[in-house]
């Protein structure tokens, strides 16, 4: 660039005559001598400065818009900003396009056809557990099993007070009035509390042994077969104790109310009771009946239950593609967005790409016209304030003045 010419206005200044190129280190001096010049002429004022930034400016613009190639080059990085956002509009509206022609449709379709499956699946469970009857016969073997229950705690807890506490009188030597206390309980309690808690407990060791067993069958191999008969045997001994105790204890009464001489009770004579056997299948047979009807009822809760691990399998299918559906709605929105600001961008950049762009060596000119300035001002003995509001105002005009391209969006 040359020397500064300011050829009309209030601040014009002579041209001086045709010389050779100016060095930088002069044209530089030239400025600040011009600045120095200008101080002096409007006695540093803020308004006047402001009025000679605005003469710098346009005489700057007027020599460099006549200037193609630094204009063309000044505007190269505006001109590829621009395709950049082009190009990024393409890419979003393109993958809206198959987000809204493509993967949801084809989501909400999905969502769709689980709906419909779990309508089939509550329809025709069978499908699910090979058991057209699986739901009635769990509530049919529920029921069974809860009255099973309620007869062997009856019987157990009778049967356990008969032959442990209760003395025996010659109108209760049958078998119902020794076995079937209705005041068992009643007539515990007021023994004492141990004896209570034993009647109340003795039937869950037998319903413990139940549900022993039927963990047992969940076992592998041979021995779960030998543990089973184990603990079929002890409840067997369990019961057959119980049986020894009371038939004894009714064949000692009739004895000692019998003028025949009887022997004494032992397991030959209990074996051959009739009474004896009565109580064993009061107990142990109903017991057996009961671990049978147990597993039974399990097995049918399971095949229920795979019905409803299938519902849910579904339910969680269906919120995982409704995420999935709620995940492509908010990019869609964000690309949209972004889209938006790229066409914002490309409006501004085209603004300026029709405009005449000023560079940044201006900057520099403008600052070598305030040291000029400024060392005027200092030399004038201007307080400190004033040579603040002084290059306070030429870092605004500067800030202003020389455009500043919107960055391309690289996303």
């Amino acid at each position: 660039m040359g020397i500064l010419k300011i050829t009309k206005g209030l601040f014009a200044v002579n041209e001086p005559p045709p010389a050779p190129p100016v060095k930088k280190e002069e044209e530089k001096i030239s400025y600040q001598e011009y600045g120095h010049h200008q101080a002096y002429a409007l006695g540093g004022s803020i308004p006047g400065l402001r009025v000679c930034l605005q003469k710098l400016y346009f005489n700057f613009k007027e020599r460099i818009k006549d200037d193609h190639d630094k204009q063309e080059e000044l505007k190269r990085p505006g001109r590829i900003a621009v395709e950049e956002h082009k190009g990024h509009i393409d890419r979003w509206e393109n993958k809206i396009k198959k987000l809204r022609e493509e993967d949801i449709p084809a989501i909400k379709q999905r969502i769709e056809m689980l709906r419909e499956e779990k309508a089939h699946i509550r329809k025709n469970p069978q499908e699910v557990i090979g058991d057209l009857t699986g739901k009635p016969s769990f509530y049919i073997g529920a029921i069974i099993l809860v009255f099973l229950t309620l007869y062997l705690f009856v019987f157990y807890s009778s049967a356990s007070y008969s032959a442990f506490f209760k003395e025996f009188s010659l109108n209760e030597i049958g078998v119902a009035n020794s076995i079937f206390d209705a005041q068992a309980i009643s007539k515990a309690m007021k023994d004492g509390v141990t004896e209570l808690v034993l009647i109340l407990t003795i039937p869950f060791v037998f319903l413990g042994l139940g549900y022993l067993i039927h963990k047992m069958q969940e076992l592998k191999g041979l021995m779960k077969f030998i543990k089973i008969a184990l603990l079929v045997l002890v409840t067997f001994i369990f019961d057959a104790i119980l049986a020894y105790e009371i038939t004894e204890k009714i064949y000692n009464i009739k004895r000692e109310n019998n003028f025949n001489d009887l022997p004494d009770f032992s397991i030959s004579i209990a074996m051959k009771s009739v009474n004896f056997w009565l109580i064993i299948f009061s107990g142990f047979i109903v017991y057996l009946i009961w671990g049978f009807v147990f597993d039974f009822v399990l097995e049918a809760f399971g095949k229920i239950d795979k019905v409803k691990v299938a519902l849910k399998e579904k339910d969680r299918q269906i919120d995982d593609s409704l995420k999935r559906l709620n995940e492509l709605t908010q990019d869609i929105d964000n690309m949209s967005h972004q889209i938006d600001i790229s066409k914002t961008q490309i409006k501004k950049l085209n603004e300026t790409l029709n405009s005449t762009i000023i560079p940044r060596e201006f900057e520099q000119d403008v600052f070598n016209f305030m040291a000029g300035w400024l060392a005027w001002m200092k030399g004038s003995g201007k307080p400190h304030t004033e040579l603040e509001s002084a290059e306070t105002a030429v870092q605004e005009f500067v800030n202003v003045a020389i455009y500043n391209y919107p960055k391309a969006n690289t996303q």
